[in-house]
Formats: structure tokens, sequence, C-alpha cells
């Protein structure tokens, strides 16, 4: 009962500073998912995939991305609270051997994108980790989330989320 009455007393909290309760359970769930997918050094991204969770979709009050790439093909755009594109998913599935992802369809994979919060996060956290795994610098892992091996203003901005994040004592 006390952790249920601090967990709240942390979520009103957290809500009183700039972030509502949809945001903070999205975070939450994006965290939790993190911490179940180290890196090869054994570490986890929770911290990273929250404010990369912020900077994308303001923790998921935003699930359509990419509005200029939708316009030129639903394939193109990216999806959900993590902003995740089709073929970003198609690669992380066939990289750790996801056989229910591998079965599903473009349509199916996107739609579950769109609507499961805890599928996109696992696949946004495991592109993450591969992302880490495969850079020469925590910089370069992030820029690379959102294209390209340098891409200061987007690190940037993941830079100020994981301050909101680390504010919010997520």
């Amino acid at each position: 009962m006390k952790i249920l009455i601090l967990s709240l007393a942390l979520l009103f909290l957290a809500e009183a500073k700039g972030l509502d309760f949809r945001q903070i359970l999205t975070l939450k769930t994006v965290k939790n998912v993190a911490l179940q997918y180290p890196n090869k050094k054994g570490e986890t991204l929770e911290d990273t995939a929250m404010a990369i969770c912020l900077a994308e979709t303001s923790g998921g009050k935003v699930k359509w991305g990419d509005k200029q790439l939708l316009r030129r093909g639903i394939k193109q755009a990216s999806y959900g609270i993590m902003q995740v594109r089709l073929q970003t998913a198609r690669f992380v599935a066939k990289k750790y051997n996801l056989l229910d992802i591998r079965m599903m369809s473009d349509t199916q994979i996107i739609t579950k994108m769109m609507h499961d919060t805890i599928f996109n996060a696992k696949i946004a956290v495991l592109y993450l980790v591969y992302l880490s795994d495969s850079s020469k610098s925590y910089f370069e892992a992030v820029s690379r989330y959102n294209g390209g091996r340098v891409n200061y203003p987007y690190y940037n901005k993941v830079q100020r989320c994981l301050k909101i994040i680390r504010r919010h004592g997520l």
C-alpha cells in the first residue's frame, strides 16, 4: 500500500512539473521495456529510450510523424510513441530473429506499431540497443536513431529531454 501511495505521489508531483498522467505512464512503459534489453556491455538504455520517446512524440501525445514522408507513402512514415519506421521494424525482426513479426504483413506491423505501446517500445529499444552496440559513441547512436551519424539538432533535443526525465525522477 505504501508503494502505491508513493507511486501516486510521484505521478502527481511529475504532473505538477509539466508532464501529464498519460505521458508519465507512457514513459514508464518505455522504461520497463528498455530494462529488459541490455546492450553488449550489459547496460540498459531506459533513460535514453524515454528521452527519445519524449523527443519524438512528447511522451506519446502524438503518434503520427514525418507528415512529408507519409505523403510519399505509408511505408515511409514513422509510427507510434517512438516513431518507428516499417523498414526499421523489419530490420529489428530480422536482426533479433523475431519470427512473429517477420510473419506479419506490412499493414499488420504498422497497425500494431500505432496501437500497441509495448510493441512499439520493444522495436525501438531493440533498435537503440543495436545502434549502441554498433556505434562508436553514444552521440553517434542517438544521432543514428533519427538518421545519419552526425545529427546535432536531434542529439541536443534528446539531451534536453533527458534533463526533463531526470528532473521528474522517472
